[in-house]
């Protein structure tokens, strides 16, 4: 990541305070959608406003849009790209890249880990969820949701980006193959916990499989009967491998989620749900 520390939102460090933050993002960006969704669920959408990014500019970075959409100033940051926000703050290393969560009192890139803030906003942002959102981290669940993201982040977002973005060889092979395996062994452990036939069992055998904390944490959702921010972790990049990943791996015949029938009805139930797929990511993702 560029940044050299990115802060947390904890006591000595950085203030909740809705209307403070700007959210560099483009709905392009696996990373970027898992805060996304996890701002309308929380109800935080106008607590952290947005910049929109939607493709690189003359300095082959992210451009930002102005109020019209359009590439352009943006009217709260006075910059037109997501590096002249970078080159505010101390400690960066190119390139820059999104989410990217900015402090509007110094304009300067205070965290671009999408892993930290999902959590954070989760959690240090309780007083600020509208009345009824949902427990994206419930306490009871903490191991579980620790599992979980710590697994994904390892067998499937690491694998995927090598898969899609290495320069091929048998690097990019071998990350393809964990990555197919890692689909493997959710389907069977949500296939498990929901009484339907999996793929390929099989794949227990030759994958490392989630600790036991995560895997008897499955019901519906990785951990329980609603989604929770692990969902989040894994949806994202499922919904990237499905809407162009996939055409990117190999060569380009890479099976469709539905291969993995209980991967499939959990990813087609989150992807119905409200506040899942906004307006901007349809877009995207093509839908």
């Amino acid at each position: 990541m560029p940044l050299a520390t990115n802060h947390r939102f904890a006591p000595g460090d950085l203030p909740v305070e809705g209307g403070r933050y700007r959210l560099l993002a483009s709905a392009a960006c696996p990373y970027c959608r898992r805060l996304l969704i996890a701002r309308r669920l929380l109800g935080l959408v106008e607590e952290l406003p947005v910049a929109w990014s939607y493709g690189r500019g003359e300095d082959g970075h992210w451009e930002l849009t102005g109020p019209d959409g359009e590439p352009g100033l943006d009217p709260v940051l006075g910059v037109r790209s997501v590096a002249e926000v970078y080159e505010r703050t101390p400690g960066y290393t190119p390139p820059p890249t999104v989410p990217a969560l900015v402090d509007t009192s110094t304009g300067q890139v205070v965290s671009d880990s999408s892993g930290d803030l999902l959590f954070d906003l989760a959690t240090a942002w309780w007083d600020l969820h509208t009345p009824g959102a949902a427990d994206l981290y419930p306490m009871n669940r903490r191991n579980s949701t620790d599992a979980w993201d710590a697994w994904t982040e390892e067998h499937v977002v690491r694998p995927f980006h090598q898969a899609t973005h290495g320069e091929g060889g048998s690097e990019s092979e071998a990350a393809a193959d964990a990555l197919l395996l890692a689909f493997d062994v959710v389907d069977t452990v949500l296939a498990r916990a929901t009484h339907m036939v999996a793929s390929r069992e099989a794949a227990l055998t030759v994958r490392d499989v989630p600790p036991l904390s995560a895997v008897v944490s499955v019901e519906q959702y990785l951990c329980g009967s609603e989604p929770c921010g692990s969902d989040i972790r894994l949806f994202t990049f499922v919904q990237a491998y499905e809407y162009g990943g996939r055409q990117r791996i190999g060569d380009g015949d890479a099976p469709s989620v539905s291969f993995w029938p209980a991967l499939a009805r959990w990813f087609r139930a989150l992807e119905s749900r409200p506040g899942w797929v906004g307006p901007e990511e349809r877009s995207a993702l093509g839908l």
